[in-house]
Protein backbone atom coordinates (compact mmCIF):
# COMPACT_ATOMS: atom_id res chain seq x y z
CA UNK A 1 0.00 0.00 0.00
CA UNK A 2 1.24 3.46 -0.83
CA UNK A 3 2.46 5.72 1.91
CA UNK A 4 -0.30 8.12 3.05
CA UNK A 5 2.10 10.99 2.46
CA UNK A 6 2.79 10.00 -1.16
CA UNK A 7 -0.43 8.75 -2.77
CA UNK A 8 -0.22 7.72 -6.43
CA UNK A 9 -2.62 9.01 -9.08
CA UNK A 10 -3.51 8.35 -12.69
CA UNK A 11 -5.40 10.35 -15.28
CA UNK A 12 -8.94 11.37 -14.27
CA UNK A 13 -8.27 10.61 -10.61
CA UNK A 14 -8.18 13.27 -7.87
CA UNK A 15 -4.96 15.23 -7.56
CA UNK A 16 -2.38 14.30 -4.93
CA UNK A 17 -3.55 17.15 -2.72
CA UNK A 18 -7.17 16.04 -3.06
CA UNK A 19 -6.21 12.47 -2.17
CA UNK A 20 -4.29 13.67 0.85
CA UNK A 21 -7.26 15.72 2.00
CA UNK A 22 -9.61 12.77 1.52
CA UNK A 23 -7.30 10.51 3.52
CA UNK A 24 -6.96 13.09 6.28
CA UNK A 25 -10.75 13.23 6.59
CA UNK A 26 -11.05 9.46 6.47
CA UNK A 27 -8.60 9.07 9.35
CA UNK A 28 -10.10 12.14 11.09
CA UNK A 29 -6.66 13.61 11.72
CA UNK A 30 -5.39 17.19 11.58
CA UNK A 31 -2.28 16.51 9.48
CA UNK A 32 -0.65 13.67 7.57
CA UNK A 33 2.62 15.05 8.88
CA UNK A 34 1.76 13.98 12.44
CA UNK A 35 3.84 10.83 12.14
CA UNK A 36 5.99 9.14 14.77
CA UNK A 37 9.08 10.32 12.89
CA UNK A 38 7.93 13.94 13.19
CA UNK A 39 7.18 13.74 16.90
CA UNK A 40 9.43 16.20 18.69
CA UNK A 41 10.52 14.29 21.78
CA UNK A 42 10.67 16.21 25.02
CA UNK A 43 11.69 15.04 28.46
CA UNK A 44 9.14 12.56 29.79
CA UNK A 45 7.74 11.42 26.42
CA UNK A 46 10.06 8.53 25.50
CA UNK A 47 8.02 5.79 27.19
CA UNK A 48 4.81 7.04 25.61
CA UNK A 49 6.28 7.19 22.11
CA UNK A 50 7.68 3.68 22.55
CA UNK A 51 4.26 2.31 23.57
CA UNK A 52 2.48 3.85 20.58
CA UNK A 53 5.16 2.58 18.20
CA UNK A 54 4.94 -0.91 19.66
CA UNK A 55 1.16 -0.96 19.36
CA UNK A 56 1.44 0.02 15.68
CA UNK A 57 3.24 -3.30 15.06
CA UNK A 58 0.10 -5.16 16.26
CA UNK A 59 1.70 -7.02 19.19
CA UNK A 60 -0.08 -9.57 21.39
CA UNK A 61 -1.33 -6.80 23.68
CA UNK A 62 -4.04 -4.56 22.22
CA UNK A 63 -5.16 -1.89 24.70
CA UNK A 64 -3.33 1.34 25.56
CA UNK A 65 -4.27 4.01 28.10
CA UNK A 66 -2.25 7.22 27.81
CA UNK A 67 -2.53 9.81 30.56
CA UNK A 68 -0.97 13.26 30.29
CA UNK A 69 -1.49 16.98 30.62
CA UNK A 70 -3.10 19.10 27.93
CA UNK A 71 -0.75 19.79 25.04
CA UNK A 72 1.73 17.01 25.88
CA UNK A 73 1.54 15.37 22.44
CA UNK A 74 -1.09 12.68 23.02
CA UNK A 75 -3.13 13.65 19.96
CA UNK A 76 -0.06 13.70 17.70
CA UNK A 77 0.78 10.16 18.80
CA UNK A 78 -2.81 9.02 18.22
CA UNK A 79 -2.64 10.44 14.70
CA UNK A 80 0.77 8.84 14.16
CA UNK A 81 -0.72 5.48 15.16
CA UNK A 82 -3.64 5.98 12.78
CA UNK A 83 -1.21 6.70 9.92
CA UNK A 84 0.93 3.64 10.70
CA UNK A 85 -2.13 1.37 10.85
CA UNK A 86 -3.32 2.77 7.52
CA UNK A 87 -0.04 1.65 5.96
CA UNK A 88 -1.00 -1.86 7.10
CA UNK A 89 -4.40 -1.57 5.43
CA UNK A 90 -6.27 -0.80 8.65
CA UNK A 91 -8.56 2.23 8.89
CA UNK A 92 -8.45 3.54 12.46
CA UNK A 93 -9.79 7.10 12.67
CA UNK A 94 -8.90 9.23 15.67
CA UNK A 95 -12.15 9.99 17.49
CA UNK A 96 -12.51 12.82 19.96
CA UNK A 97 -14.47 11.35 22.86
CA UNK A 98 -16.63 14.46 23.28
CA UNK A 99 -17.52 14.57 19.57
CA UNK A 100 -18.50 10.91 19.68
CA UNK A 101 -20.81 11.58 22.62
CA UNK A 102 -22.46 14.44 20.71
CA UNK A 103 -23.26 12.03 17.89
CA UNK A 104 -24.80 9.61 20.38
CA UNK A 105 -26.96 12.35 21.88
CA UNK A 106 -28.17 13.43 18.43
CA UNK A 107 -29.09 9.82 17.69
CA UNK A 108 -31.30 9.82 20.80
CA UNK A 109 -33.52 12.36 19.06
CA UNK A 110 -33.61 10.54 15.74
CA UNK A 111 -36.92 9.42 14.31
CA UNK A 112 -35.33 6.17 13.18
CA UNK A 113 -35.87 3.11 15.35
CA UNK A 114 -32.69 1.86 17.04
CA UNK A 115 -30.67 4.82 15.72
CA UNK A 116 -29.03 5.33 19.10
CA UNK A 117 -28.18 1.68 19.71
CA UNK A 118 -26.90 1.25 16.16
CA UNK A 119 -24.60 4.24 16.44
CA UNK A 120 -23.27 3.05 19.78
CA UNK A 121 -22.56 -0.40 18.39
CA UNK A 122 -20.91 0.94 15.25
CA UNK A 123 -18.28 2.64 17.37
CA UNK A 124 -18.02 0.04 20.11
CA UNK A 125 -17.34 -2.78 17.63
CA UNK A 126 -14.85 -0.99 15.36
CA UNK A 127 -11.80 -3.13 14.55
CA UNK A 128 -9.51 -0.39 15.91
CA UNK A 129 -10.78 2.40 18.13
CA UNK A 130 -8.61 5.40 19.01
CA UNK A 131 -10.44 7.62 21.50
CA UNK A 132 -8.78 10.93 22.31
CA UNK A 133 -9.39 13.40 25.13
CA UNK A 134 -11.71 11.62 27.54
CA UNK A 135 -12.88 14.05 30.23
CA UNK A 136 -11.70 17.12 28.32
CA UNK A 137 -12.57 20.18 30.37
CA UNK A 138 -13.24 18.26 33.57
CA UNK A 139 -14.04 14.93 35.14
CA UNK A 140 -16.28 12.76 32.98
CA UNK A 141 -20.01 12.85 33.71
CA UNK A 142 -21.92 9.75 34.82
CA UNK A 143 -23.10 9.30 31.22
CA UNK A 144 -19.56 9.62 29.81
CA UNK A 145 -18.23 7.13 32.35
CA UNK A 146 -21.03 4.67 31.60
CA UNK A 147 -20.31 4.80 27.86
CA UNK A 148 -16.59 4.42 28.48
CA UNK A 149 -17.06 1.45 30.81
CA UNK A 150 -19.34 -0.25 28.29
CA UNK A 151 -16.87 0.28 25.43
CA UNK A 152 -13.77 -0.79 27.32
CA UNK A 153 -15.38 -3.86 28.86
CA UNK A 154 -16.64 -5.06 25.46
CA UNK A 155 -13.38 -4.41 23.66
CA UNK A 156 -11.32 -5.99 26.42
CA UNK A 157 -13.38 -9.18 26.20
CA UNK A 158 -13.37 -9.30 22.38
CA UNK A 159 -9.67 -8.42 22.07
CA UNK A 160 -10.07 -5.35 19.87
CA UNK A 161 -7.29 -2.78 19.51
CA UNK A 162 -8.21 0.18 21.69
CA UNK A 163 -6.51 3.44 22.64
CA UNK A 164 -7.76 5.94 25.19
CA UNK A 165 -6.12 9.24 26.11
CA UNK A 166 -7.10 11.46 29.01
CA UNK A 167 -5.70 14.46 30.85
CA UNK A 168 -7.35 13.45 34.13
CA UNK A 169 -5.69 11.92 37.14
CA UNK A 170 -5.95 8.16 36.78
CA UNK A 171 -7.96 8.07 40.02
CA UNK A 172 -10.70 10.02 38.22
CA UNK A 173 -11.24 7.26 35.67
CA UNK A 174 -13.80 4.50 36.38
CA UNK A 175 -12.18 1.70 38.38
CA UNK A 176 -13.39 -0.98 35.93
CA UNK A 177 -11.71 0.87 33.06
CA UNK A 178 -8.39 1.21 34.89
CA UNK A 179 -8.55 -2.46 35.88
CA UNK A 180 -8.83 -3.62 32.29
CA UNK A 181 -6.05 -1.35 31.08
CA UNK A 182 -4.00 -2.62 34.00
CA UNK A 183 -3.98 -6.21 32.71
CA UNK A 184 -0.30 -6.68 31.88
CA UNK A 185 -1.03 -9.42 29.37
CA UNK A 186 -3.46 -7.46 27.21
CA UNK A 187 -2.84 -3.81 28.01
CA UNK A 188 -0.45 -0.99 28.80
CA UNK A 189 -0.78 2.24 30.82
CA UNK A 190 1.65 5.07 30.15
CA UNK A 191 1.94 8.48 31.75
CA UNK A 192 3.09 11.08 29.24
CA UNK A 193 5.11 13.40 31.46
CA UNK A 194 6.02 15.87 28.73
CA UNK A 195 5.12 19.54 29.12
CA UNK A 196 3.19 21.54 26.50
CA UNK A 197 4.22 19.96 23.20
CA UNK A 198 2.82 22.50 20.76
CA UNK A 199 5.69 25.03 20.86
CA UNK A 200 8.08 22.20 19.95
CA UNK A 201 6.18 21.42 16.74
CA UNK A 202 7.54 24.56 15.13
CA UNK A 203 11.08 23.98 16.35
CA UNK A 204 13.78 23.23 13.80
Amino acid sequence: MSSPTQPTISENEPSIEEQREQLKKRLNITSLNNTFANFKQASGTAETLKAFKELSTLPDWYMLLCMGTTGSGKTHLCEGLSIELYKKGIIAPVIKFGEMLNLFKKAMKSEYIDAYDNRINNYKKMKCLIMDDFGLGGKGSDYECAILEDFIDYRYRTRLLTVLTANLDIKELPARVVSRFGDGETSRIVINRGSDYRPLKGAK
